[in-house]
């Protein structure tokens, strides 16, 4: 045996080693991050941080056990053991469901929630001319013709610089009379808004910071009543963009921890805003819907403490993955809807992603009064 065949040998030990240990340690991280979302033991942002890296270590996993296939194929089950205890998790991810029509005679209805930042405001200032922005136009136009008729919005503005932002006067002419905002219409950047075809008989809101709140509002669909609950929580504060464009190590490194600061402080911040929405539950008599941006992932302590009370409407009725960010990064989802099952069935959840004029793609499910 010559000596570069040897040392070969050496080298690939070397590398089937450290790749067997890193395999292992993603295994444990694994089976950490489903304890801490099953149990919610720990809701320190750290605890937070692991979570939300569950889909980077599912990837990890299935890489690893692949690899392994073709030198120690054993070994490729520890990926295959640790994908299957998270089975209770892959709804949450990849949606396929087709539930059932409502039967003649239920009570139905459908409502859209959209962050649509601002309808695309800042292009109009952009524009010496002060020109109403096609893509303004094109997203407002399409909300106005929108069927649903419960309608949820965040980052909700209304104004005259442009016919288009007209938004609270041209809502009112579709039909969409009665409303819960988060800041009266004379303030123009409101928010979240709620506007409904139904009559709305009590709402309240409550403000977390400039940018974030909720409105809530008993809405009478048919003869039963439902609390929909429509929130903005505290931002993630990820511009992975921002990271990649920086062209010097420095800059790079002052903004990866600029956004490690602000995924903190979400953390933290949206802890105390999922109380708000979970007393807001304590309290009513009706069956509920709670909707909007929600600025965390289906691996969060929010979202694990929403499933603890109610089922989710894209994991009930929902196709595909369900995607609703559209900026970096763009493969997670953080607008969703939630439910009370017990007094409502999801039958159908799309995700309009054929709509690209917000940074957000709105999402709609129709959902039947009763079982």
């Amino acid at each position: 045996m010559s000596i570069i065949t040897r040392i070969g040998r050496f080298f690939g030990f070397i590398a089937r080693s450290l790749a067997w240990s890193v395999h292992i340690g993603v295994f444990f991280y694994t089976l950490l991050v489903y304890y801490l979302l099953a149990r919610l033991p720990l809701e320190h942002w750290s605890a937070s941080m692991l979570m939300i890296s569950l889909p980077v270590a599912w990837v990890a996993l299935i890489v690893l056990g692949l690899m392994w296939l073709f030198s120690r194929p054993w070994r490729s089950l520890l990926s295959v053991v640790a994908l299957l205890a998270g089975y209770w998790l892959w709804p949450r991810t990849f949606s396929f469901d087709h539930p059932d029509p409502a039967a003649p005679g239920q009570t139905t209805f459908s409502l859209l929630s959209y962050n649509v930042s601002v309808f695309g405001l800042e292009d109009l200032y952009k524009d010496k001319l002060k020109r109403e922005p096609r893509n303004s136009r094109l997203l407002t136009d399409w909300i106005i013709r929108h069927p649903a008729p419960i309608k949820c919005f965040q980052e909700f503005y209304t104004g005259t610089e442009a016919p288009a932002f007209d938004m609270a006067g041209r809502l009112a002419k579709a039909g969409y009379t009665y409303t819960a905002l988060l800041q009266p219409v004379t303030a123009k950047y409101i928010g979240v808004a709620t506007f409904s075809r139904y009559p709305i008989v009590r709402q309240g809101h409550q403000q977390f910071n400039s940018f974030n709140g909720l409105v809530w509002a008993d809405i009478v669909v048919g003869t039963d009543t439902i609390r929909i609950i429509n929130v903005h929580l505290q931002s993630m504060g990820i511009r992975v963009r921002r990271v990649f464009e920086e062209d010097q190590m420095a800059g790079v490194k002052a903004e990866t921890r600029s956004v490690l600061g602000a995924l903190k402080t979400g953390f933290v911040s949206r802890r105390g805003e999922v109380q708000v929405i979970e007393d807001l539950l304590a309290t009513t008599p009706y069956p509920a819907i709670v909707t909007g941006d929600f600025n965390d992932t289906p691996y969060s302590v929010v979202y694990q403490r929403l499933r603890n009370r109610l089922h989710n409407a894209f994991e009930d009725a929902g196709r595909g993955f369900g995607l609703s960010l559209n900026r970096a990064p763009r493969f997670i989802r953080i607008d969703n809807q939630f439910y009370t099952a017990d007094r409502l069935r999801a039958t159908n959840f799309l995700t309009h992603n054929e709509i690209p004029y917000s940074d957000h793609f709105s999402v709609e499910a129709s959902y039947v009064v009763g079982q």
